[in-house]
């Protein structure tokens, strides 16, 4: 088998797309130079990678042995150009990073901005995900780092919390539920959520973190929630709290900067109701990690220390 590195990684670009013009277009290349130099690879490795299923390209299980081979070999390069370029003083090498939607336009911009301004001859590859498969993206290679909420699912990662939240209670300013609000003697507006018993609520889907953490708070205050509607989206989540359909828990670190954009309140919880929201970095917890992957871990943490210490109040 004779295939080299753009060739590995047209397969890799198909796979993760689903789609032979998106993966041209992102690749910069034709689709029909993409689909011939398909052709190609599978002739090189004499078996069917991708097979078409409702127009979407998806892996045959031969195609998914080669994603999953191929993503290491391409990790592996991506660590012998880093761990190369590390002696020459960060002066080039690759980074690839993963991260779910809503919490990467929130945490990432600031840090990427920073890092591109001290290391600007390093790459930065960028992944949007869910954190279930971005746990799979670093265990097979395909990122370096995932930044997402944790405690992670899978063993084989080690991680490192950069920032831990307070969870809020978010409430129409027209809800009956305002008037059982109060302020404690730190001045802030607080909720005692056994009081929201047999609410509705609006939540996140199965198997989100906002899910489980929401789900722990309810334990934690021994309630029995209504499910009025579930969304991935936090920020829909918001929203439609704030028509007064339901109230929700949201990380406070998500809520506008300008608390006139929602009209809605929000409350703290008592301490023994609440459940820290953790944000931190996932890699694997074994084998090689570059210097540029360890300069981003410090931008995170020199970013946000001092935001997770004023969240926890």
């Amino acid at each position: 088998m004779n295939l080299s590195m753009r060739e590995i990684q047209y397969v890799l670009t198909i796979a993760e797309e689903g789609n032979i013009t998106k993966a041209a277009q992102k690749l910069y290349i034709a689709q029909p130079s993409l689909s011939q130099a398909l052709k190609k690879i599978e002739e090189e490795v004499s078996v069917p990678l991708f097979c078409r299923v409702k127009n979407r390209m998806q892996l045959t299980q031969s195609g998914e042995l080669f994603v999953e081979t191929g993503s290491k070999i391409m990790k592996a390069m991506r660590d012998l150009e880093n761990n190369i370029l590390d002696v020459e003083q960060l002066r080039g090498g690759h980074l690839s990073l993963g991260m779910p939607y809503h919490l990467g336009a929130v945490f990432v911009p600031a840090a990427i901005t920073r890092y591109k301004a001290l290391y600007p001859d390093i790459k930065l590859q960028l992944y949007e995900s869910n954190s279930h498969d971005l746990e799979n993206m670093v265990l097979n290679g395909t990122i370096d780092l995932a930044i997402m909420p944790l405690p992670a699912e899978n063993p084989g990662l080690y991680t490192k919390t950069f920032f831990a939240g307070r969870m809020v209670l978010l409430v129409s300013q027209n809800h009956p539920l305002t008037n059982l609000a109060y302020v404690k003697e730190d001045g802030k507006p607080y909720f005692d959520l056994r009081n929201a018993d047999g609410q509705e609520f609006i939540i996140g889907n199965q198997g989100q973190y906002i899910r489980k953490t929401a789900e722990a708070i309810f334990r934690k205050a021994g309630i029995t929630p209504r499910i009025a509607l579930q969304s991935k989206n936090i920020e829909t989540i918001q929203r439609i709290a704030a028509t007064g359909v339901g109230i929700a828990l949201v990380p406070e670190v998500y809520l506008p900067k300008d608390p006139m954009e929602l009209s809605a309140n929000s409350y703290y919880l008592e301490p023994e109701q609440d459940v820290p929201w953790q944000i931190g970095t996932a890699y694997l917890n074994t084998g090689y990690l570059s210097s540029s992957a360890l300069r981003f871990l410090e931008i995170l943490d020199n970013l946000y220390s001092n935001l997770a210490e004023s969240h926890l109040g």
